[in-house]
């Protein structure tokens, strides 16, 4: 059984999850003063249900937390994790609030 790893490339603002030596997905941002703009969170489509898309986004926030950065949602995806665990909402940008991420009712 393939197990996934995350790793973190700051020179190209992205964090990637690999099975083995493949790389399967990745958690784009952009850096914007103190804050991390999460824009895209892409797992190819023969893994995706698997978890790795939440792998990127938690340690993309636990990244950032420890950098003591901000982080504004952009991904639908990430949005929609950070709406899920109240634990990671304190990293949210000031100008943003839950409601603002796009959580679904």
């Amino acid at each position: 059984m393939s197990t996934a790893a995350v790793t973190h490339s700051p020179a190209e603002s992205r964090f990637v999850v690999s099975m083995d030596d493949d790389v399967v997905g990745y958690l784009s941002y952009e850096i914007m003063g103190g804050t991390a703009d999460l824009q895209h969170t892409v797992v190819d489509p023969a893994h995706r249900h698997h978890g790795l898309g939440a792998m990127l986004v938690e340690e993309a926030l636990r990244t950032f937390r420890a950098d003591r950065m901000m982080v504004r949602p952009t991904c639908p995806f990430v949005a929609d994790f950070i709406a899920e665990h109240e634990e990671y909402q304190n990293l949210l940008a000031p100008s943003l609030t839950v409601e603002d991420t796009g959580e679904r009712s």
